[in-house]
């Protein structure tokens, strides 16, 4: 149901995904000086976001409407984080969620990594993919 209805914003739901790639699981523990480093003294190295992206980009619009969404219902922002691999770092870990590897997981699975039942998450789901298009139709 979920993928008829909001298909044209697969696209971009997917290069929300990739630019989270940028600051993978390796970055989330590392230590200020190492991140000065990687940086060249600088805290912020540009005005772009993960992986070179631009911060004015859809990839930060829809993040930005993810991080709304996480105030007033964080399990409706995990499900679309772990629906497409956005970040699922910081949801296991904040979840505690051990040994949960994306790889080759259906919605079945994580549902079941969240503690909900399938037809939970799927709704979830589709209350955040409604969301999301609502918003982003908004934009100037």
């Amino acid at each position: 149901m979920a993928k008829r209805r909001f298909g044209n914003l697969k696209p971009a739901l997917e290069l929300w995904a990739r630019w989270h790639l940028g600051e993978g699981r390796s970055s989330a523990g590392r230590t200020l000086l190492a991140k000065l480093i990687d940086n060249k003294g600088a805290l912020f190295a540009s005005s772009t976001g993960h992986g070179g992206t631009p911060l004015d980009g859809i990839e930060c619009e829809i993040e930005v409407v993810v991080l709304s969404m996480a105030v007033s219902d964080p399990l409706r922002a995990d499900v679309l984080r772990l629906e497409f691999n956005a970040a699922w770092w910081l949801v296991a870990a904040r979840r505690q969620i051990e040994g949960y590897d994306p790889r080759g997981v259906g919605r079945l699975e994580k549902a079941h990594a969240l503690g909900i039942s399938l037809r939970n998450y799927e709704r979830r789901l589709a209350e955040a993919l409604e969301t999301i298009e609502t918003k982003l139709r908004l934009r100037p």
